[in-house]
Parts: structure tokens; sequence; C-alpha cells
């Protein structure tokens, strides 16, 4: 769950670029993985920068649950994400453990 508060936080500091690394793309054509960072790193900034600026930022994140799988690979995290003006959102976070490191689960 620390992870994903982490690479929430990315989202949070506009931090794009770091939060896209975070992702696990299912594949290992350099290319293809290239081209999935880019794109979300500009969906990141189109989207969900305007929508977090009308929020007034984002005040704090922080893990209300976890589920890992029973194999130990992949777990959903339940965040709750609290913006400047006050208002919540849960966001459901799925990770997905690469040499022994939990990253994002991208799903296409």
């Amino acid at each position: 769950s620390d992870a994903a508060v982490e690479y929430y936080q990315y989202v949070a500091n506009g931090d794009y670029e770091a939060f896209a690394d975070a992702i696990h793309f299912d594949t290992t054509d350099p290319e293809e993985i290239a081209e999935g960072k880019a794109m979300v790193v500009s969906l990141y900034k189109e989207k969900a920068a305007p929508q977090m600026e009308a929020k007034s930022g984002v005040k704090s994140v922080e893990a209300t649950g976890e589920t890992i799988s029973e194999d130990g690979n992949t777990a959903n995290v339940q965040l709750k994400v609290i913006y400047g003006d006050g208002s919540e959102k849960t966001e459901d976070v799925k990770l997905v453990k690469v040499d022994n490191k939990w990253l994002l689960a991208f799903d296409k």
C-alpha cells in the first residue's frame, strides 16, 4: 500500500514522468513501453492536472485497505484522496509485483 500512496503522490505533485515509470506495461518491447509512458504522461497532463487544480490540489493520500492475492504477486489497494477544497475520492489501485517491487498494473 505504501507504493500505491507514493505513486499517487507523483500525480498529486505533477510528476507524471515518475508516475509513468512506476507502471508495469505488459510488454518487453522498449518502443511500446516508451509509447505507453508518453501516452500516460500526456493523458495525465491533459485530464488529471485540471481536475486537481479545480479541487485546489491534493491535501493528502492514505491507504484505507489492501488485498494481496494468494500467490503474493498482485494486490488491490484502496486509497482515500482528500483534496484542498475538502472533497474526497476513493481510488482502487491495482499493483503487480515485478522483480520484488510493486508497480502499477496497466490494463489495456
